[in-house]
């Protein structure tokens, strides 16, 4: 446990790696669980609805809006309010960012 809680804060760039991390991985590996019915589903098996004015992914169970993606002239927007999490598998190993200290050390070597 730290001793202190400015222990814990990390400046921003920390978080872009952790981010840059998160969003590497291969996301047709990806699962999906859904905050209307509960259920995960792999990325792959969604159903896209795609139109000029973005892309709608649903669940595949329910049909709940799991994901809204648009680009626009001010960026890429990615909304996914209908998802409980997005879980990535991935064999490389990240540090955690509950354990600050090391993600710290691992984001000043990089």
């Amino acid at each position: 446990m730290a001793d202190n809680i400015s222990d814990l804060v990390l400046e921003g760039n920390a978080a872009a790696r952790l981010l840059q991390h998160i969003f590497v991985a291969d996301i047709t590996l990806a699962k999906i669980r859904c905050a209307a019915c509960d259920c995960t589903n792999g990325i792959g098996s969604l159903p896209l609805y795609a139109a000029p004015m973005g892309a709608v992914m649903k669940c595949a169970d329910c049909e709940n809006v799991l994901m809204r993606a648009v680009e626009t002239p001010h960026g890429l927007w990615l909304e996914m309010t209908g998802a409980r999490h997005l879980k990535f598998h991935t064999d490389r190993h990240a540090p955690s960012v509950y354990r600050a200290k090391e993600f710290r050390e691992h984001a000043d070597a990089g």
